[in-house]
């Protein structure tokens, strides 16, 4: 008698462990599913990122970083303007020509002459540039009387706003970096610790909202900011 009731109480263990194992494999394999879904769902999404990414630098579009309005003018808040006691400046927009892949403006600054205008005597910092804008980017050409050809600006001309990029071709660097709906543009000199430089910031749907220019050591320095931008 006692031997069948160890008999059955060893069978009943056995029952019991094995039960144990079963339902702890398949909460391991459980567990194991559900990290897999999760690892599946997690690169599932950092793709939508990248896809989202290399979708909107394919479909962003330069020109809608140029001014809205053609052929205007602009009213500019004053943070440093040579050594002229002044609070703002107006910017004028003048549309020159269309081509087949973009517009070409002048854009000038609206100020009467006064010290320190001119560098090196001769190149006019009163005129921030003319501009060719296209889907790409934004090119410009300085001291320009005439209207530049498309072949002008993309064989001489400085690109000014695209993609971020980074170049230094003879001592003339140039840094395009995006933030959001801002590009921004510094081209400078190099060469000297005292070379020449200006920066343009381009914000989506306004314009060029903020613009300097000068010397390394801070010298004779136009700086100005778009008004309600």
């Amino acid at each position: 008698m006692m031997r069948n009731k160890t008999i059955i109480v060893s069978l009943i263990s056995i029952i019991m462990l094995t039960s144990c194992g079963k339902s702890e494999s398949v909460h391991i394999e459980a567990e194991d599913n559900n990290f897999k879904e999760n690892v599946v769902t997690d690169n599932n999404q950092q793709e939508d990122v990248q896809e989202e990414v290399v979708e909107d630098n394919a479909t962003k579009s330069f020109k809608d970083y140029f001014y809205a309005d053609e052929d205007n003018e602009y009213t500019y808040k004053v943070i440093e303007f040579l050594d002229e006691d002044v609070s703002e400046v107006s910017v004028e927009i003048k549309k020159l020509d269309e081509y087949d892949n973009g517009n070409v403006y002048a854009v000038n600054i609206e100020y009467v002459d006064c010290p320190g205008r001119y560098y090196w005597g001769t190149s006019d910092r009163f005129n921030i540039g003319t501009f060719y804008v296209t889907e790409e980017s934004i090119y410009v050409l300085f001291d320009r009387t005439d209207t530049p050809t498309e072949e002008d600006f993309i064989e001489s001309g400085n690109i000014i706003c695209s993609q971020d990029m980074e170049q230094n071709v003879d001592g003339q660097l140039t840094r395009i970096t995006n933030d959001g709906d801002t590009c921004t543009c510094l081209l400078s000199n190099t060469l000297t610790e005292s070379g020449f430089y200006s920066e343009y910031e381009w914000t989506k749907g306004k314009g060029l909202t903020y613009f300097r220019s000068g010397y390394g050591a801070e010298g004779e320095p136009i700086e100005i900011k778009m008004q309600n931008e």
